[in-house]
């Protein structure tokens, strides 16, 4: 037998003479990801060997064929083939449903098309001072933060009708309206919206992890465009040619000068006026053309639009005792000990039913400001094979975090636990998030109360 020390986990286990590191894992609880079954397949159960890469044989064929393909470098092993020979302290690479979804994604081939003209919406992005974001990071840091953001972002773009059309570098263009959806113009600002949100859940994140300040800034245009498929045999693409993409993309560099994160040019907000709140405009001769032109800047959809669109009903507010009280639902919608998490503009909030009381808590871990809940239903993470480790609630009302098993109290957001640290600062698996030592933050949390048979949640 041969001793296994899987981190972030911090978790021992034993492999066997004729067990593979992922099927001992496995069997001891640990949550390896393993998209393909085991057959080298996929790279979702890979892991860093940290200490003892001595004692792991050579690649076999099958994960050499995939670690070739993706340019694996020699620590990083195939749990699934790699039969170990020695004491191993690893570290998982795919912790989390997002991690999943970057590793498990597989090219989609759109149709291929001759060339169609078309009205269309066109979303450009870029990340504000990429250059000296990625001057203070490793190549490989830039990489994942990168990964992590697109990954959550092209959800957004997918969920509204949106099609991807490329990335470059740290900028990314869409198109709405391909296959003629009539409210292109409303999807492409809603999804803008939305990338915006989620660009300001990740900036604390990225914050804890690099040190750095993160954003964005989005340009929108509508226009006609020609829509087809470019490449050659095998490396084909859709794509969008026109001067409404052009226009775009001038759009979107046009937020530096403006301070803005989210501009649309006058062709789009004619589309879409009455179904927005607009903050300002500015008048501006873009790059490449001759004259002056409009700019608007979007707050928000108007609040019965984002209903409609987003599929969610208004929310009861009423102002009493110096908050801002949030009816979230029936008494009777959640059984003792049952969780629902409420989704907000700027965060998200789990709700849990105690024996007789009920509490209410941000979704994000004070140290790292990673979800203590995944947003799937567990039905939805089945589905996708995804893996699905769960922060814990003790019976007398005490939240573990599922990453660094620090304790808070539900009803104070007080730390009953702290993380248990290394000497440097670091937790265990998560050595290149830096030190940590100083996050004491206590979890934020919310205050509820039961009245005409309603939750409700005071926000502030």
């Amino acid at each position: 037998m041969t001793k296994v020390t899987a981190l972030p986990d911090q978790i021992d286990f034993n492999v066997a003479a004729d067990e593979t590191l992922l099927e001992a894992a496995l069997r001891s609880g640990v949550p390896f990801a393993h998209a393909c079954g085991g057959r080298a397949k996929c790279s979702t159960c890979r892991v860093w060997v940290l200490d003892g890469l001595e004692a792991c044989p050579d690649r076999n064929p099958a994960e050499t064929l995939m670690a070739d393909r993706l340019r694996l470098a020699d620590e990083v092993r195939l749990a699934c083939q790699l039969r170990p020979e020695g004491e191993l302290r690893v570290r998982r690479l795919v912790l989390d449903e997002t991690d999943m979804m970057i590793t498990s994604q597989l090219g989609v081939s759109a149709a291929t098309r001759c060339g169609e003209a078309k009205h269309v919406a066109v979303f450009f992005s870029d990340i504000v001072d990429f250059t000296a974001l990625s001057e203070r990071l490793s190549p490989y840091d830039v990489m994942y933060l990168l990964n992590r953001y697109f990954a959550q972002v092209g959800d957004i773009i997918e969920q509204n009708g949106g099609f991807i059309d490329k990335l470059i570098g740290d900028g990314l263009m869409a198109i709405f309206g391909i296959d003629d959806q009539p409210d292109a113009p409303l999807r492409a600002v809603n999804a803008a919206l939305q990338t915006l949100a989620t660009v300001d859940r990740l900036k604390p994140f990225f914050s804890s992890m690099y040190g750095i300040d993160f954003d964005i800034r989005i340009g929108l245009n509508y226009g006609e465009a020609v829509i087809g498929t470019l490449g050659f045999a095998g490396h084909e693409r859709l794509t969008a040619i026109g001067d409404v993409v052009n226009l775009a993309s001038r759009v979107e560099a046009a937020n530096k000068d403006a301070g803005t994160r989210l501009l649309i040019s006058e062709a789009l907000r004619d589309q879409i006026a009455d179904k927005v709140e607009i903050g300002d405009f500015i008048r501006v001769r873009l790059r490449g053309t001759g004259e002056r032109t409009s700019l608007f800047e979007i707050v928000r959809l108007k609040p019965e639009i984002d209903a409609e669109l987003n599929a969610k009903g208004l929310r009861e507010t009423i102002r009493q005792g110096g908050r801002r009280w949030i009816r979230a639902f029936a008494e009777d919608a959640l059984q003792p000990y049952e969780r629902r998490i409420l989704d907000f503009d700027d965060y998200d909030i789990v709700v849990v039913r105690g024996s007789d009381n009920y509490c209410a808590f941000n979704n994000a871990c004070p140290h790292l400001h990673l979800p203590l809940y995944e947003r799937r239903s567990s039905a939805q993470a089945e589905k996708l094979k995804l893996p699905h480790t769960e922060s814990t609630i003790t019976a007398d009302l005490g939240l573990v975090c599922r990453w660094h098993q620090s304790c808070f109290d539900l009803s104070t957001g007080e730390i009953r636990g702290w993380a248990q640290l290394q000497q440097d600062g670091t937790a265990p698996g998560y050595e290149f998030a830096g030190n940590i030592s100083k996050n004491r933050a206590k979890l934020i949390v919310y205050p509820c109360r039961k009245q005409d048979g309603f939750v409700w949640i005071g926000l502030e």
